[in-house]
């Protein structure tokens, strides 16, 4: 019998400023604003609010973001995969962390 495979997913309120010069909807620039992190993908992601600026828009997101094992994470440890991912988020250029927290897989 096969073990299942499990990507841990994360749920994340996230700031992300996407440069007025970046093609694509403000959907599509967040989107690549926080796939350039490494071991995230985006798996779902909803426009909360909208901060224009000078050079960029500020979008505030909620994102559902899989975490690859390339991220080094262990997914046992619900803890630890939720720091990590928040100190990526707020390594990431651009992207500022609010909430992060661990969304269950559906049964």
């Amino acid at each position: 019998m096969a073990a299942a495979i499990h990507t841990p997913s994360v749920e994340a309120t996230v700031a992300v400023r996407v440069s007025q010069a970046a093609t694509g909807d403000l959907v599509a620039g967040a989107r690549a604003q926080i796939e350039r992190i490494d071991g995230l993908r985006v798996e779902e992601i909803e426009i909360a609010g909208l901060r224009p600026g000078l050079n960029d828009t500020t979008v505030e997101a909620v994102a559902t973001l899989a975490v690859g094992e390339e991220a080094g994470l262990n997914e046992d440890a619900e803890e630890f995969v939720v720091d990590r991912v928040r100190e990526r988020l707020a390594d990431g250029f651009g992207v500022d962390p609010e909430r992060v927290e661990r969304v269950e897989p559906p049964d």
